[in-house]
This record gives C-alpha cells, sequence and structure tokens, in this order.
C-alpha cells in the first residue's frame, strides 16, 4: 500500500518526528511504501490532507486532536481511512475508540484496522467580525468551556500539560461573566442557557469524565444544556460525569441533535474540538460527512 504519515513535530514534547521514523521504518520493512510529512501548523496539515487523500491507500497521523482536527478539515468524501497515532495532551480520540500509542499497533491499524466512521458535523461561527467554519470530530462548547480554552490560548505558548488546565480551571469560574445564549435545537427553542456542550464521543477531556453513551456514526450528536455552574455545582458535575450520571442532575437537559443555532444579547466564547475559534452565534449541521477511522478488530 501507499501509506502517507503527517507528524507534528511539537505533539509529545518533540516526541512525534521519531515516532513517525519508527512507524516508517516498520512500514517499509513490510514492504509498503511510506510517505512522512512534518505539518508545522493548521494550514500545512490542511494542505497536506488534500495532496494525500489524492495518492494514499491509507493516511497515519502522528499528533493529538488538534492535528486530527486540521486534517479532517481537508478531507474529501472519498478520503482513505485514518490510523492515529496518538501523541497530544487529552488524546480524547484515541481513549474514545481504544488506540494505543505504541509504533507496532499502528502498524495493524494500517495493515487489519477496523473502519469506523465518525460525523463530521460543519459548525458556523464568529471570528472577530468575520464568520467562519470549520468541521468537527469531538465536541464543541460554549461558554465556561470556550472561556476556559480562550484563557489557554492566551497563556500558551508551545506545548501544554494537563497540569496548566487545572490551574485555571478556578480561576475561570471564579471570574467568568456568563452571557445567557437562546438554542434552537432541529427547530425547538429550548430556551436560554449559560452554558452548553455538543459531543460525538462518549468522554470529556478525560476518560474519567463520562458524557454517557454517543452514537459515532448515527448522523446526530448529544446535546448537552447547563442552566448554572460555579465552583461547588462544577465539581458535583465532574463526580456525576465520573460515573455517567451527568444527565440526571437537576437543570441538566440532554438532546440528540442535527441542528443547532446559539446565539444571545452578547456573545459568548466557544471552543472546537479543544481549541479557542471565536463566539456565537454558532450554526452546528450534521450533514452526511463521515471520517474513515482504523480501529482494532474486537
Amino acid at each position: 500500500m501507499q501509506v502517507e504519515i503527517l507528524v507534528n513535530p511539537s505533539s509529545g514534547r518533540g516526541m512525534g518526528p521519531e515516532r513517525a521514523s519508527r512507524i516508517a521504518e516498520l512500514l517499509s520493512a513490510r514492504g509498503h511504501n511510506v510517505g512522512v510529512q512534518m505539518g508545522r501548523n493548521r494550514n500545512d496539515a490542511i494542505d497536506w490532507t488534500t495532496h494525500a487523500c489524492r495518492v494514499a491507500d491509507r493516511l497515519v497521523i502522528v499528533g493529538g486532536d488538534g492535528s486530527l482536527n486540521a486534517v479532517v478539515n481537508g478531507l474529501p468524501q472519498d478520503a482513505p481511512p485514518i490510523a492515529l497515532s496518538p501523541l497530544g495532551t487529552a488524546n480524547m480520540l484515541a481513549h474514545e475508540l481504544g488506540i494505543t500509542k505504541r509504533p507496532e499497533d499502528t502498524v495493524v491499524l494500517v495493515e487489519r484496522g477496523q473502519r469506523q466512521a465518525l460525523d463530521l458535523p460543519c459548525v458556523s461561527y464568529m471570528d472577530g467580525r468575520m464568520r467562519r467554519q470549520r468541521r468537527a470530530f469531538l465536541c464543541l462548547g460554549f461558554g465556561y468551556d470556550g472561556e476556559l480554552m480562550r484563557i489557554m490560548h492566551e497563556q500558551r505558548s508551545g506545548p501544554i500539560h494537563k497540569a496548566q488546565y487545572l490551574k485555571i480551571f478556578g480561576d475561570v469560574l471564579r471570574k467568568w461573566q456568563p452571557q445567557p445564549q437562546r438554542i434552537i435545537a432541529d427547530g425547538v427553542d429550548c430556551g436560554e442557557y449559560i452554558y452548553g456542550l455538543i459531543s460525538g464521543v462518549s468522554i470529556y477531556g478525560s476518560p474519567l469524565i463520562r458524557l454517557g453513551k454517543c452514537g459515532l456514526d448515527d448522523g446526530a450528536w448529544e446535546l448537552f444544556l447547563f442552566k448554572d455552574i460555579n465552583l461547588l455545582r462544577g465539581g458535583l458535575m465532574a463526580m456525576a460525569a465520573a460515573g455517567g450520571q451527568l444527565e440526571k442532575l437537576p437543570d441538566v437537559r440532554r438532546l440528540k441533535v442535527r441542528q443547532v443555532r446559539i446565539e444571545g444579547e452578547q456573545s459568548s466564547p466557544l471552543q472546537v474540538d479543544g481549541d479557542y475559534v471565536g463566539t456565537t452565534p454558532l450554526e452546528f449541521q450534521v450533514d452526511g460527512l463521515q471520517v474513515p477511522m482504523l480501529v482494532a478488530r474486537p
């Protein structure tokens, strides 16, 4: 097979090129043709995807969820299957799909992996005065979620560690000024909420935080809406989510959705797949595009 590898040289605190080289070496030894490309920024990854999809039988991404988000934003309808070698901070999709870090396991995925489709909704939002859009494969959040990622974006100067998130969780909850947003889900007015998540996977941020079962390829994502959040309530929500009981808390609403509009008198910060991208108003739609990921056969 022709296998094209994209590596984020910053992932894993600089371990990406070494891992990509090892995967390429193993694949070449098994008779495959292999190309390796460094993706130093989002535009590099999107450009690489456009070219690689024309020539490759399999794509390999060595990096984190941010690297994969860039790749899925360059995918055509008939994209070749993707093997992920996780090397990010949270590696949420790897945890969701049971994907390991060992280069030998990545080779097995390339050769014998089973295809698992993931819905790729389109998200439209404001970046300053400009309307932008991108694809998502994990989750998005407005309100507290977006503000947390906005602060992280301001403070980030290179690779990040999970501990950096923990340092600012409480500060954001204490200082954040929520702006109520009206939620229209599949044409139904759900009212105003200050914080919400839309997710295509069952975990959030960490394998310990579980949103409950989510269909990966059922043409819909899960919407979670929260009337209020503070230090005490945030702790209760985390404990409930650790036990898979988040939706049973008072004032937590869960809906399966295909289209969502979020808007308010004042804008609210927004994150997509863990990156701060801008603000509401937001338009979300699952429109049929999917990414074929490779997972281990049962």
